[in-house]
């Protein structure tokens, strides 16, 4: 292994999470424990504060600063959804060298995956050595290759745990507000909803109906079932992602005015929920209420997964081992081992087998026939929301 003596950057991307200051502090933690990184800077929002050379001194920063750092929820060195123009590579790349940074951690989702592979192969065109490491980070826990992403345990704790508490609040004023809407993100598949049914435990407990972007909304199919729970149970809940669709493919919500994408053209949505307890209304004549949590549910450190936590503290550690041994171009991937007992370990996944997919809920996940996740996932998804859940227990 040839040594590399040089500084390191590392950026935060995307959406925020509850945990990505876990991955932030255990990559600085780790290389300034190294001999071979001689200094550690925090670039200011993503890639943008590359560059424009707005820089944190991380080297300076006390531990105990850092570690309190990583407790906390969202991005302290700030976000970004930055997608580079032309030329800005090339920028990143000669500001870079200015520095003599050989060592770079971008911590986001799938486009910042993609703009981790773009400054790579930049700095391999260019014949300067930089290892690149991906720090997977996605509520959405859509990325391909990795049994789950940090961030998406603790939000899965928080629908879990919040579609149980509105359950009971529905439940006890049924006779005036008999349906709840719980509109959750996702962007375009279903993990996140399909979260809200762990602590289900009886067909007539809460959640009673899911839907999620890969199953198309039929409006007729779902007054009929609400309207059946409503006759079996007294209440109906249903949790949906912002951005079901219809079978031609349209979004049940949309946004219509200002800034309806962002820069790497993902469409904006609002006001899904609102127009399905609009449909219920009119068609059932009872109230429908509906909560939509918003950037809450990413950030919500009450509901942390402690699991989520610990994970996300040693993908960064073990980006910058990778690193360190002479790796570069990959992600941090999580693979489930075998056995009764949960437990991961990380492996080196490609970085271009990453970028413009998209890993969906899949069939065997959730079954579309009653709108409701199957044993498997309960099974895939328990371990990650830690220990410590609550119990929901009504009178008989």
């Amino acid at each position: 292994m040839k040594t590399l003596k040089g500084n390191a950057i590392i950026a935060q991307s995307g959406g925020c999470t509850a945990v990505i200051n876990q991955s932030l502090a255990g990559a600085a933690m780790a290389a300034r424990a190294s001999k071979t990184i001689t200094g550690v800077w925090g670039a200011r929002n993503g890639v943008e504060g590359i560059l424009k050379d707005s820089l944190i001194d991380l080297s300076a920063q006390p531990a105990v600063l850092l570690r309190k750092i990583a407790e906390t929820p969202s991005a302290a060195l700030g976000s970004s959804r930055h997608k580079l123009k032309p030329g800005d590579d090339k920028k990143i790349l000669a500001n870079l060298k200015r520095r003599n940074i050989r060592y770079l951690f971008l911590i986001g989702g799938n486009d910042t995956a993609n703009t981790s592979l773009r400054i790579a192969r930049t700095a391999r065109e260019n014949r300067y050595e930089l290892r690149v490491i991906h720090i997977p980070k996605t509520i959405d826990n859509d990325l391909m290759e990795t049994d789950h992403c940090p961030g998406y345990g603790s939000v899965a704790r928080f629908a879990a745990i919040t579609t149980q508490e509105a359950a009971l609040d529905t439940r006890a004023m049924k006779n005036v507000d008999p349906i709840k809407i719980i509109e959750l993100m996702g962007r375009n598949s279903g993990w996140i909803v399909a979260a809200a049914a762990l602590l289900k435990r009886s067909a007539a407990d809460a959640p009673h109906i899911l839907l999620i972007p890969e199953i198309p909304l039929d409006e007729t199919a779902l007054i009929k079932r609400t309207e059946a729970v409503m006759q079996s149970v007294g209440y109906c809940i249903i949790v949906i992602s912002e951005t079901i669709r219809d079978h031609g493919g349209n979004r049940i919500g949309q946004k219509t005015e200002g800034v309806t994408s962002d820069p790497f053209g993902h469409k904006y949505v609002e006001g899904t929920a609102a127009r399905l307890a609009s449909i219920l209304e009119k068609n059932l004549g009872v109230r429908a209420r509906f909560d939509k949590p918003g950037t809450i549910q990413r950030m919500s450190m009450p509901y942390i997964s402690t699991v989520d936590q610990k994970e996300a503290c040693q993908a960064g550690a073990r980006a910058v081992a990778w690193a360190l041994k002479g790796m570069s171009e990959v992600m941090v991937g999580f693979a489930r081992k075998s056995g009764k007992r949960y437990a991961i370990e990380y492996r080196p996944v490609p970085l271009g087998r990453i970028p413009n997919n998209e890993r969906y809920l899949p069939a065997e996940f959730f079954d579309a026939k009653h709108s409701m996740i199957t044993p498997a996932f309960a099974e895939y998804a328990l371990p990650l929301l830690g220990p410590g859940l609550p119990e929901f227990p009504v009178f008989k």
